[in-house]
């Protein structure tokens, strides 16, 4: 079999196993399939292989290879974990602006969701990293003096927090549970081993954004927090205008077609579900938008209408020449209060040279940003 002289088109890249399943699947349906030599070459341990098919076979090829997903489970997510509920909340917090309103939304997403909320407060103490081994006697006395009084500070303001909270929360009538843990070290390190111990549901955190001058809690301990853990993640920015959690009405799922995208947007229509909110499922297309675009929409819409046939969920394809800035017109447009997206594992280099849209809408954007992690 060749190529004719119709233009190919590239439709996936798989390992070489994978390659050839889906070759032999498109091919019974009788869909000519070509595969990359060069990368063929290079196997599962190259790039990948490179499928092509004719332009006018595209759009019934994506839709096949989107069926075999279905089919083989790929897609789809064990139902224990798609209904899993929220019912523990970490809640980090520096007693800045940011983290009081992240303490606020918290109490409300646990009165509707029935959870519990433990606060978390990590002091640092720099003097730590440069105590000389020669110290005299008196230094270390007190060294240890200090230590003791600014644990004893951040104790004394943890417990004061934690005791407005549950006044707020017996004035509202409900029965939340709140509890906190004092921890010293780095911020982001601590956050990730509690949730790693606690095992919430949702970690909420106010954030300044990324590069702002503050020994608060900064955007980039958000953003290292972000990447560290399989938790869903909501950063609550300190400039966003926060009037009770029943003031949220339209939420911004942006897609990039992603595998793990359709779990994210299930777990995303569970938690919000007793809150009545319009979801709104977005990828933006850089130029001009693409037939395959279009197949790939129509499939995650398939899955979630199976699995949530009563959720108010639109599905859009945008156009712009940037993503950041086609997001921000949008949440304009539809008047967004909070952001959502999927946060993908990537490769060092990667990480390196190329700012992540997480971060950079952590620097950009006040409105809150919900985050799930790619496989989680």
């Amino acid at each position: 079999m060749e190529p004719t002289n119709e233009k190919l088109i590239v439709i996936a890249r798989h390992t070489t196993s994978r390659a050839l399943l889906l070759q032999s699947h498109l091919e019974a349906e009788g869909i000519d399939c070509f595969l990359s030599h060069e990368n063929l070459v290079q196997g599962a341990f190259g790039s990948g292989v490179e499928l092509r098919v004719r332009r006018s076979d595209m759009e019934k090829a994506l839709k096949l290879i989107e069926m075999s997903k279905e089919e083989h489970g790929s897609g789809k997510e064990p139902a224990i974990k798609t209904l899993r509920q929220v019912r523990k909340i970490l809640v980090p917090v520096d007693f800045s602006d940011a983290s009081l309103k992240a303490c606020t939304f918290a109490l409300g997403l646990a009165a509707k969701l029935k959870a519990e909320i433990k606060l978390l407060h990590v002091y640092y103490n720099p003097v730590i990293d440069v105590v000389p081994f020669d110290t005299s006697h008196a230094y270390q006395v007190n060294l240890v003096n200090y230590l003791h009084e600014a644990e004893q500070n951040a104790k004394q303001q943890l417990i004061r927090l934690a005791d407005d909270l549950k006044q707020r929360v017996s004035k509202g009538k409900a029965d939340t549970k709140i509890s906190y843990s004092l921890q010293n070290g780095i911020a982001a390190e601590e956050i990730v081993a509690m949730a790693n111990h606690y095992r919430p549901g949702l970690i909420v955190l106010g954030t300044r954004g990324i590069g702002q001058q503050t020994s608060s809690l900064l955007g980039s301990v958000t953003a290292r927090v972000i990447e560290k853990t399989s938790v869903p993640v909501l950063a609550i920015h300190e400039a966003s205008r926060f009037t009770g959690i029943e003031s949220f009405k339209n939420v911004l799922y942006a897609t990039d077609f992603d595998e793990s995208d359709h779990i994210a947007l299930s777990r995303l229509i569970n938690l919000l579900h007793p809150f009545h909110v319009q979801i709104y499922c977005v990828h933006i297309s850089i130029g001009i938008k693409k037939p395959w675009q279009k197949v790939k929409m129509d499939s995650l819409k398939s899955l979630i209408d199976a699995e949530h046939p009563n959720a108010a969920i639109h599905y859009d394809i945008l156009v712009s020449d940037d993503i950041l800035n086609g997001l921000e017109t949008f949440m304009r447009n539809q008047s967004i209060d909070v952001i959502s997206l999927t946060n993908h594992n990537r490769g060092l280099m990667a990480r390196l040279f190329t700012p992540s849209i997480t971060k950079k809408i952590l620097k950009r954007i006040d409105k809150p940003l919900f985050v799930f992690k790619s496989g989680d």
